[in-house]
């Protein structure tokens, strides 16, 4: 599952579609000036939300 993420402030949303994701992330950096990355949800991360 894809990831965007931002080092500098640490944000990060979750979503289903990599559509979705490539807005949220262009979103977050013309309200913050920050770069965004796309990762995939590694599996310890998913252990840690059930």
């Amino acid at each position: 599952m894809p990831v965007a993420y931002c080092e500098e402030c640490e944000w990060s949303r979750r979503v289903d579609d990599d559509g979705e994701l490539n807005e949220v992330m262009i979103r977050h950096y013309v309200e913050t000036g920050h770069s965004v990355e796309q990762r995939e949800l590694r599996e310890s991360d998913r252990e840690l939300e059930s």
